[in-house]
């Protein structure tokens, strides 16, 4: 999948960080949209669905959360590696 214009093309493997608030999770499917900020070399600020593979990243965690997350892309597509609860206090 191309980036948009101004920003790199996606390296296999490099993780992008990430921080945004949770708009919908969808554990039967196993994805979340996020509506996020900038990710660095990877896409501007939007809200986007991403998968997570590994379905407990998903457990504990609300619409509305804000989170931290790591986007990595391999040769199937981009999916969230990390996926944690942004402490209240930051």
């Amino acid at each position: 999948m191309p980036n948009p214009p101004g920003f790199p093309p996606t390296v296999l493997g490099k993780p992008y960080p990430g921080t945004g608030l949770l708009t919908t999770i969808n554990l039967e499917e196993g994805w979340v949209s996020i509506e996020h900020q900038e990710i660095k070399d990877l896409m501007p600020a939007m809200t986007m669905e991403f998968w997570v593979r590994n379905r407990s990243l998903m457990k504990g965690l609300r619409v509305g959360d804000k989170v931290d997350f790591v986007v990595v892309e391999d040769r199937k597509g981009q999916y969230l590696k990390e996926l944690k609860k942004v402490p209240p206090n930051r």
